[in-house]
C-alpha cells in the first residue's frame, strides 16, 4: 500500500477525528452509495478504537497506522497498533460467544461487528485487514 494511502496517529481517541477528516477527503471521495460509506466509517472506527484501547492500550507513546488499497471492487484497509497483539480468542469470537452478562464487559463484540460489516477479516499479531465491498 503506498504511502499516500495511510496515516499515522498517535493512541490518543481524539485522534481519530483527525483520521476520518483525512478519510473524507480520500477513500470517502471514492465512495457514492450512502450505505457502503456507512458501512466503511463503522468498520474503520471500530478498529482504530480496538487498535488505540485494547492493542496499545492508550499508550500515547505507541502509535497506531492506518492504511488502504483499492482493488477492483474493494477497498482492503489495514490497521496495525504497537500493542502487544490481538488475542486468538478474539479472532475467532462470533455472536453465539456472548452472553448476556457479557454486556459490560470486553466481549469481543467489536470484532464480531467488523466481522459482519466486512466481506474478510485477516487478522495478524499486530494488525487486522478488513476486506470492505465498495
Amino acid at each position: 500500500m503506498n504511502s499516500n494511502s495511510s496515516i499515522k496517529i498517535s493512541s490518543d481517541l481524539t485522534n481519530i477525528k483527525k483520521v476520518f477528516s483525512w478519510l473524507e477527503k480520500t477513500l470517502f471521495a471514492l465512495v457514492n452509495d450512502k450505505n457502503k460509506k456507512s458501512t466503511l466509517s463503522l468498520v474503520v472506527q471500530e478498529a482504530l478504537v480496538n487498535a488505540i484501547v485494547h492493542g496499545n492500550k492508550e499508550n500515547k507513546n505507541k502509535n497506531v497506522t492506518l492504511c488502504y488499497e483499492v482493488i477492483e471492487k474493494d477497498v482492503h484497509l489495514k490497521i496495525t497498533d504497537e500493542g502487544d497483539g490481538i488475542s486468538k480468542s478474539s479472532m475467532q469470537k462470533d455472536e453465539s460467544d456472548i452472553k448476556e452478562d457479557d454486556l459490560l464487559k470486553d466481549s469481543g463484540r467489536g470484532i464480531i461487528l467488523i466481522k459482519h460489516f466486512c466481506k474478510d477479516v485477516i487478522f495478524d499479531k499486530n494488525s487486522v485487514e478488513l476486506i470492505v465491498e465498495l
